[in-house]
């Protein structure tokens, strides 16, 4: 029989030592080296949610018949008039299988980046403009305007990966990024083929074909928003003027005031890798802990229609209870929880003394064992 000559393991590559461990810590805010990072897990958490942004929106009667009706007038005309250039009825079917998937292909890709570029990007704007500009001032207030809020962040192996604020401004609070300007239909928005970089592009020929599609697709949608934005107004009774004119004189309040044993709860973002392990109950236990520490009697937290999964987490493993349900927009909403702070505090408190309970019984257990 021919020698086999088996591979040597190394002990050194098959070492039993433990492998290191994950190290979680939860601190609060430094701004000189945390805003960056909390600003871009803010932004970076928003944009996730693009997919579920355009999930909503597919289910709005008004985007389906919208977009059926697209279909049905393109599947119905396209192929009449290529009909009368003499094409086949395999060619004429081949026509109809095209126009399905730009329409419904094209709808999504669409949607997709209407979200993106316009909805989440102006709540992302929003957050940046107002109470994450300085998360310090904002929540802990100034040396002559000490508030009670406060904001934290949790570290893994020292890299943030979850942030949460608790807010008790005692006035409301008026949103910067808000723009005072009148609503801009696509026939008065500025294409982006004119714009100076595109002719000076090194690449003009590529820069050209961008800005085209660019302005196919941003105009395209916009002025169906324009369509539906105007039937919206005129079966309200109302002008897309009287509306603009209004916005224009009006500031919008992002944060309303709070009494003084009520405070919000802000900003609770984690990384998209760190979600599913529970970390965010560590965070919104700590925002519970201080509340009671500060005589805050209830919390609340707002949900937009992006964060339904929040809102499951806030009732089912936090004990927060829902309040109200607000419309903001076409698709927007903003859903209120509200937190009893003592009622939590008693039922931790009453949860951590059976927990020790059970613990003492297992020493016990374990002690007795050695004498049988």
């Amino acid at each position: 029989m021919a020698n086999i000559t088996v591979g040597k393991i190394d002990p050194k590559k098959t070492s039993t030592e433990p492998k290191p461990k994950a190290n979680i810590a939860l601190r609060p805010y430094f701004a000189d080296t945390d805003k960056k990072f909390v600003q871009y897990l803010f932004y970076s958490t928003y944009f996730n949610l693009v997919p579920q942004a355009v999930r909503v929106r597919i289910k709005s009667p008004i985007v389906l018949g919208i977009w059926i009706a697209i279909y049905a007038c393109l599947v119905t005309v396209i192929p009449s008039t290529i009909g009368k250039l003499g094409w086949s009825r395999n060619l004429l079917i081949g026509v109809q299988i095209l126009v399905t998937l730009v329409v419904f292909g094209g709808g999504v890709i669409g949607l997709l980046w209407y979200t993106d570029k316009f909805d989440i990007t102006d709540r992302v704007v929003e957050g940046i403009e107002n109470d994450l500009k300085e998360p310090d001032v904002y929540y802990r207030g100034t040396p002559d305007d000490v508030r009670k809020g406060n904001f934290w962040v949790l570290t893994l192996n020292d890299e943030i990966v979850g942030c949460i604020g608790m807010d008790h401004t005692p006035k409301p609070v008026i949103d910067k990024s808000a723009k005072s300007t009148a609503y801009v239909r696509a026939s008065e928005r500025p294409r982006a083929v004119d714009a100076p970089e595109v002719h000076q592009a090194e690449w003009k020929k590529t820069a050209m074909i961008m800005a085209r599609a660019d302005d196919l697709i941003r105009l395209t949608l916009v002025g169906v928003f324009d369509v539906a934005r105007d039937l919206y107004f005129k079966f309200k009774g109302t002008s897309p003027a009287e509306v603009d004119s209004k916005n224009q004189t009006k500031e919008k309040v992002l944060f309303e005031a709070h009494k003084p044993n009520e405070a919000s709860v802000r900003r609770l973002a984690i990384k998209l890798e760190c979600q599913s392990h529970g970390l965010s109950t560590v965070l919104l236990k700590r925002v519970a802990f201080w509340a009671h520490a500060h005589q805050i009697e209830y919390l609340y937290a707002d949900v937009d229609e992006l964060q339904s999964k929040l809102g499951e987490i806030l009732v089912k493993r936090h004990g927060y209870t829902f309040v109200s349900k607000k419309k903001e927009g076409f698709f927007k909403t903003k859903s209120t929880y509200r937190l009893d702070v003592k009622l939590w505090m008693s039922q931790e408190l009453e949860r951590r003394a059976q927990e020790k309970i059970i613990e003492d019984q297992k020493k016990e257990d374990e002690e007795l064992k050695e004498y049988e």
